[in-house]
């Protein structure tokens, strides 16, 4: 265990980023690369680099990102105003280039932050994209699928609205409904297997957070229904299955696209639907209930990485312990001790138990250095 105490504001967070970063390619909080740049590499140019060395026994894996930011000067009649850098970001894996599919996974990391509280209040996407990064780090031809299927739909989504506008005919569609049911039916049958284990994994870690009075539901409601708007009741259970639906749907729905101009059938509408006492819990949980939810999917996460690789995920926990009373602190640190490398993050070194804290690294963060604390 390693934890990091600073003051807030002096680069705790963005530590933690770049270690999740190193696992999952791009920033979990930032929409663009841009955001993650100083203001002067970003003005005159420059190289970043994020890189972390990983062990596993006897195999060393280092994964390298690496930005070169070229400034752009301004063009004529602008008024000086300098446009957007151009940005080349390459993924490197013990030196050799790949593709994030190839990227993601190679270092497992659990990470947890403030802005997990969306996964419970935010919208249908955020879950979505937290399912296919647990998914994508321990199955490399996941994100291919992922890939693949955005693909599809901005494709499909593109003909619907020449459709509507009378430009092609309903039979241009026919490749494109092929393609998509065969891709949302495989995407579909990974995300039900994985939320089925991420289910039984969180549930009983959150009644242990809540102290045995809360009970914590994960349900998957994909979309593949053009009637029900979340989805049916009961998923087939095989490919052949859900493609048979799927293209029920998509017959039943075909008006209703071509109206919208958009794919509405599909994993792109996927919902999971978290629940806290059979209720739902976005809606009624408080921010400490959801708090604690988050962390008992990060912790059930940790579980579901290292049974599909094999190999135990770096935790890197950002500010857990600071809205927990003692009781709870104590609790997420049994549940984390186990792990090879936990790396927390905290203001106060009094935030983490005598019994763990003794035996942990201890480092400071202030205005963007960290250091080593002895004793």
């Amino acid at each position: 265990m390693t934890v990091f105490q600073g003051p807030n504001g002096h680069g705790k967070s963005n530590l933690m980023e770049t270690i999740y970063m190193t696992a999952i390619a791009k920033s979990p909080r930032s929409a663009s690369d841009r955001e993650l740049l100083g203001w002067d590499v970003v003005q005159n140019g420059g190289h970043v680099q994020i890189a972390g060395i990983a062990r596993d026994h006897e195999l060393t894996v280092q994964a390298q990102i690496d930005f070169d930011v070229i400034p752009r000067v301004p063009e004529p009649g602008s008024g000086g105003a300098r446009p957007a850098p151009s940005i080349k970001k390459e993924l490197r894996v013990n030196g050799v280039p790949r593709p994030a599919s190839e990227f993601v996974g190679a270092v497992n990391v659990v990470a947890f932050s403030a802005e997990d509280l969306e996964l419970i209040v935010g919208g249908p996407a955020i879950r979505r994209r937290y399912l296919d990064i647990l998914i994508s780090q321990s199955d490399s031809s996941y994100l291919k699928m992922i890939q693949r299927y955005g693909r599809v739909v901005t494709q499909r989504n593109h003909l619907l609205r020449q459709m509507r506008e009378g430009r092609v005919g309903l039979d241009e569609l026919e490749f494109w409904d092929d393609r998509l049911v065969n891709e949302g039916a495989a995407i579909i049958e990974r995300r039900a297997l994985a939320v089925e284990r991420l289910a039984v994994e969180a549930a009983p870690r959150h009644l242990a957070l809540s102290g045995g009075r809360e009970r914590l539901g994960v349900v998957y409601r994909p979309r593949i229904s053009a009637i029900a708007e979340n989805g049916l009741g009961d998923i087939p259970s095989t490919i052949p299955d859900l493609i048979a639906v799927m293209r029920e749907a998509l017959e039943t729905g075909r008006q209703r696209e071509i109206g919208q101009g958009a794919t509405v059938i599909g994993p792109h509408r996927d919902e999971i639907v978290l629940s806290l006492n059979d209720e739902e819990a976005g809606a009624y949980s408080s921010r400490g209930q959801a708090r604690t939810i988050a962390l008992a999917l990060r912790l059930a996460e940790g579980v579901f990485v290292t049974e599909a690789t094999g190999r135990t995920p770096v935790l890197a926990l950002d500010d857990v312990l600071s809205e927990l009373d003692e009781s709870r602190r104590r609790l997420v640190l049994e549940n984390v001790a186990s792990y090879e490398q936990v790396l927390i993050t905290t203001t106060d070194f009094d935030r983490v138990e005598d019994s763990y804290l003794s035996g942990a690294t201890r480092m400071r963060v202030e205005s963007g250095q960290v250091t080593r604390v002895d004793g």
